[in-house]
């Protein structure tokens, strides 16, 4: 490894460890603030909350990666630019061209590092994240269940809870096709749910057909729906592929599926075209003496992530074609560096 090549590889990697820390700190926050603070303030435990954050770590870590990698390139190759550092590779004959070949071949490995967690360690740490929920809730079921409440059971049963406290619940109401179950107190014990003092009504059509009393009675839980639904960026590749296959057969719409299954490529591969537009901007400006400045970094690196949603978004409502959703942001950089370069030339 050359002198130059270390001397790049430690000044961004010093930016990327401390970029990356910051962006998955915003990313569990934003967790936290929309999922997990109205459980916190409804009394679920905060060890079972920080064992969930955990584990959603690995999550965080690949998907602000790329962010990251871009903060720490704009950050590192700004300061050398006004540290005249670039201005001297240059004029002892270092070609840009070395600068973009040791920066974008950093890009791809991380890229393969991103690709390879995200089909491997993101999806048993989501898996573990959302057991970990379930358990919580289900040992306090009031960190879940508000009054007006409905769920599901394990056999697709729809279940009302009209109250809910630190005992259990009242008003409970228990529908399926041609049944109905209804019961005054109901609370969870041992992965099932208990119902006491109940009434069970069956159905022939619109008409009420038979009409029983019970004093308890016993729901199995053990698949119930408690942990947050699952989204289609937590489908591995595969899995992505069956859903959309079957979403075509059945004639049902899949765009977020397909969105989802094309980003698992594109966001990793971001570092590439990152590290593209990050050394064209930077030797580009040489021409007329600009600095970037913090500002400029944290404002380009948000800019990725306003596309990135904007584009996610257009994606999921059929507005973009798949592909087009999860490639634009990485073509936008890559184009916009491509333009740099040629005018760098100039």
């Amino acid at each position: 490894m050359s002198t130059l090549t270390r001397y790049l590889l430690r000044e961004v990697g010093t930016y990327l460890i401390g970029g990356l820390a910051v962006v998955v700190l915003l990313l569990l926050g934003g967790v936290l603030f929309e999922v997990l603070a109205p459980l916190l303030s409804r009394g679920a435990d905060p060890l079972s909350i920080g064992q969930y954050l955990a584990h959603r770590v690995p999550e965080a870590l690949v998907r602000g990666l790329p962010i990251a990698y871009l903060f720490a390139l704009l950050l590192a190759l700004s300061r050398m630019a006004e540290d005249s550092e670039l201005k001297v590779l240059l004029a002892s004959g270092i070609p840009r061209e070395r600068v973009l070949a040791v920066l974008v071949g950093f890009g791809f490995v991380l890229a393969l590092v991103g690709f390879v967690a995200g089909e491997s360690w993101v999806p048993s740490e989501q898996q573990k994240a959302n057991q970990v929920l379930r358990q919580a809730i289900l040992a306090k079921p009031r960190a879940l269940l508000q009054p007006g409440t409905f769920f599901r059971d394990a056999y697709g049963r729809t279940i009302y809870v009209g109250e809910a406290d630190n005992e259990g619940f009242k008003e409970i109401r228990v529908v399926s096709v041609g049944e109905v179950l209804t019961a005054e107190r109901g609370s969870f014990e041992e992965g099932q749910l208990a119902l006491d003092q109940g009434l069970r009504v069956t159905f022939d059509g619109a008409r009420p057909r038979t009409v029983a009393e019970f004093e308890r009675g016993l729901l199995p839980l053990e698949d119930l729906a408690v942990s947050p639904p699952t989204r289609p960026s937590d489908l591995s590749l595969a899995e992505l592929r069956r859903r959309i296959a079957e979403y075509k057969k059945l004639g049902r719409p899949y765009h977020a599926e397909a969105t989802a299954y094309w980003r698992k490529w594109a966001e990793p591969a971001a570092s590439v075209a990152f590290a593209l537009f990050a050394v064209a901007l930077a030797f580009w400006m040489l021409g007329g003496s600009r600095s970037l400045g913090l500002v400029g970094v944290v404002t380009l690196t948000f800019f990725y992530y306003a596309t990135w949603s904007v584009f996610r978004i257009m994606g999921e409502q059929g507005v973009l074609a798949p592909w087009i959703a999860a490639w634009g942001p990485d073509l936008l950089y890559a184009s916009i560096a491509g333009l740099l370069l040629l005018g760098g030339k100039r």
